[in-house]
This record gives structure tokens, C-alpha cells and sequence, in this order.
């Protein structure tokens, strides 16, 4: 992930309520899983766009640089 995509990463997950970061990290998501909603918007806000998807379900892609980022929180415990 480059430097830039990383702190926009960082920047959105230190604005999520520990909850909500707790539940992200317990989907388990991978690169092209279903966004859930309630993510979407706070990743646009700090410039990261998930690609959007209409058929067959409208919906986002979780996108690569967020996987890696939720890996390594997972691997560090934080």
C-alpha cells in the first residue's frame, strides 16, 4: 500500500468508534468481499473510494489497501 492510501487507511480507522472497529475486524473481509454499507461513507470522506457494483446486488467492493490494513491489525493485536 503506498504512503498515501495508508494514512487516508489510518486516518478513517482512528475515526471509527472502537465498536464499529472491533466489528470490521471480526468480518474477516477479503479483497472483492461486500462492503457493508456503514463503512462506505466514512472511507469516500477520507478520500477512498470503494469500487461500486450494481448488478447482481448493488453494493462496494472492499477494496485491497483496506484488506492489508485490517490484516496487519489483526496480526499486531491493535
Amino acid at each position: 500500500m503506498n504512503s498515501r492510501h495508508g494514512e487516508r487507511v489510518t486516518q478513517w480507522w482512528e475515526a471509527l468508534d472502537p465498536s464499529a472497529r472491533t466489528a470490521l475486524l471480526d468480518l474477516r473481509l477479503v479483497e472483492g468481499d461486500r462492503l457493508p454499507e456503514e463503512y462506505v461513507r466514512g472511507l469516500k470522506e477520507h478520500g477512498i473510494h470503494p469500487v461500486q457494483w450494481e448488478e447482481p446486488e448493488a453494493g462496494h467492493l472492499v477494496p485491497g489497501e483496506l484488506v492489508e490494513f485490517l490484516d496487519g491489525k489483526r496480526a499486531t493485536g491493535t
